[in-house]
C-alpha cells in the first residue's frame, strides 16, 4: 500500500514542478491535478496548501551526486582519465539544465515559502555544501589518477573547480538563451570541448 502513494506523490511532484516552470506562481492546483492525472481532492490530500506543493517540488530531491563517486571509483586507473572526465561533464550539465530553471523559479518566488530567509538561506547552505563535496570528490579521483602516473601534478581542487564552474556557466547560457533546449549533441560537444582545452594543461609529459 504505501509504494503506490509514494509513486503517486512523484507524479504530482513532477507535474508540479512542470507547470510551476512554465506558469510561475500563477499556476492552479487544478492544472497541476490534470497534469498529474489525478483528483483534485488528492493534491491537497498530500500537501495541504499550495505553498508546501510549491516548496515540495521545486526541491533538488535528486540523488544524482551518488553517481559521481560511483562513476569515478569505477573508472580509476581503468577508463581513460579524458573519457571519464567527458562522462562526468555531461553528467552535470544534464543536471544543471534542469536545476537552474528550478533554481530560478524557486528564487523569484520566495514569497510563496512559509520562512522566506531560513527556507533559502538553508536551501542555499545544502547546495553549495554539495557542490563542495562534488569538487573535493573530481580533485580526489584527479589526484588518484596523478599518483598512478596518468595526469600530471598540478592544483587538482583548482581544476575541479573550473571544470565544474565552467559547466554550470555554460548550462546557464543555455537555459537563458536557448531554453535549456540547445539538444543532447551540442551539450556533449561543448564538455568534450572543455575537457580537451583541460587535458592540454594536465596530461602526462
Amino acid at each position: 500500500m504505501p509504494r503506490p502513494v509514494s509513486i503517486q506523490d512523484d507524479v504530482i511532484l513532477r507535474a508540479a514542478r512542470e507547470i510551476f516552470l512554465e506558469k510561475g506562481s500563477d499556476a492552479t492546483t487544478s492544472e497541476i491535478a490534470a497534469k498529474a492525472g489525478v483528483s483534485h481532492g488528492i493534491i491537497f490530500k498530500r500537501f495541504k496548501t499550495k505553498r508546501a506543493l510549491f516548496q515540495c517540488a521545486m526541491q533538488d530531491q535528486s540523488d544524482w551526486g551518488q553517481a559521481i563517486p560511483t562513476l569515478l571509483n569505477s573508472s580509476l586507473g581503468r577508463k581513460d582519465v579524458e573519457t571519464t572526465l567527458v562522462e562526468l561533464g555531461t553528467l552535470f550539465v544534464e543536471k544543471f539544465l534542469m536545476l537552474i530553471p528550478t533554481l530560478m523559479m524557486a528564487w523569484s518566488n520566495k514569497q510563496e515559502t512559509e520562512s522566506p530567509a531560513e527556507s533559502a538561506a538553508a536551501a542555499n547552505k545544502d547546495r553549495a555544501t554539495k557542490a563542495l563535496r562534488s569538487v573535493k570528490t573530481i580533485a580526489t579521483y584527479l589526484e588518484a589518477e596523478y599518483r598512478l602516473g596518468r595526469i600530471r601534478e598540478t592544483d587538482y581542487e583548482v581544476v575541479a573547480q573550473a571544470f565544474v564552474g565552467a559547466l554550470w556557466h555554460h548550462a546557464f547560457l543555455q537555459v537563458m538563451l536557448t531554453d535549456g533546449k540547445s539538444g543532447p549533441g551540442k551539450e556533449l560537444r561543448y564538455v568534450r570541448r572543455l575537457v580537451k582545452a583541460m587535458w592540454s594543461g594536465i596530461a602526462p609529459e
